[in-house]
């Protein structure tokens, strides 16, 4: 069943408050590492079919959960590592990206590209940049005027969502089964 299917949605949100009746299926040592945790499958019946009046058994696996895990981990620390090299570009004293068009889609081509735009809230921001010049030319003295330059320079900020990743940290390892 995919993943965009409501009957998956309304699982994964009941999952949240809820503790379903698992029941062990397969308990095995873990078949790639003699000292690693053992592989465990866990199924759930759902009290209500599918929208095509098929029964949905929910498969919980141990190693997937902490696969998936893993993976949501490197995923988010390999973005922020990039969103952290923008930041260094716009930062730079040879910036070439100047508007926040340019900005924004190369944030979007970050999140998209690590599957992380649920997990990493990303704003940017103006920076001002203030320098003092003279309005003339010559030597300053103590009648001098300066004008003030003001350089507006982006900047990128973002935080994890702790939120949605204890989300999907609850449902993790699972998928439903038509059966």
């Amino acid at each position: 069943m995919p993943r965009n299917r409501r009957e998956d949605q309304e699982f994964r949100l009941w999952i949240q408050t809820h503790t379903p009746d698992w029941t062990c299926v397969w308990d095995r040592p873990n078949p790639r590492y003699r000292d690693g945790p053992r592989d465990v499958w866990w199924v759930y019946r759902a009290p209500l079919p599918s929208a095509e009046s098929w029964s949905v058994v929910w498969v919980w696996s141990t190693l997937l959960t902490l696969r998936q895990e893993a993976r949501r981990r490197r995923n988010i620390a390999a973005a922020c590592e990039q969103l952290q090299r923008l930041r260094d570009r716009l930062a730079g004293a040879k910036t070439r990206l100047r508007g926040a068009l340019d900005i924004d889609f190369q944030v979007k081509t970050i999140l998209d590209k690590y599957s992380v735009g649920r997990y990493l809230k990303v704003s940017r921001t103006v920076r001002e940049e203030h320098l003092f010049r003279q309005t003339r030319r010559g030597r300053p003295g103590p009648d001098t005027a300066y004008r003030k330059i003001t350089k507006r320079r982006f900047d990128v900020e973002w935080t994890p969502d702790e939120e949605a990743i204890a989300y999907d940290h609850k449902s993790d390892g699972m998928y439903p089964l038509d059966l």
